[in-house]
């Protein structure tokens, strides 16, 4: 049975939670004193949530529900 087309399912919803997860490395820094955002971009990803501010937290979890996108 084929399933019906759902445009929801084309745009999901990325967080830094699920950049994390594919690259653990990211929770070694401290992102008061570095740039979360410019260590994304390195990695094709730049955080989109308007609620981001650059140095705000040192622990990455805090960040976690920020919204990114993909760099193409």
């Amino acid at each position: 049975m084929k399933k019906a087309f759902n445009p929801d399912d084309f745009f999901k919803k990325v967080t830094v939670k699920d950049v994390v997860g594919k690259f653990p490395q990211l929770e070694i820094y401290d992102f008061s004193h570095v740039s979360l955002n410019e260590k994304l971009i390195a990695l094709n990803y730049e955080i989109i949530s308007k609620e981001y501010k650059d140095k705000e937290y040192a622990n990455i979890q805090l960040y976690y529900d920020l919204e990114v996108d993909e760099v193409v």
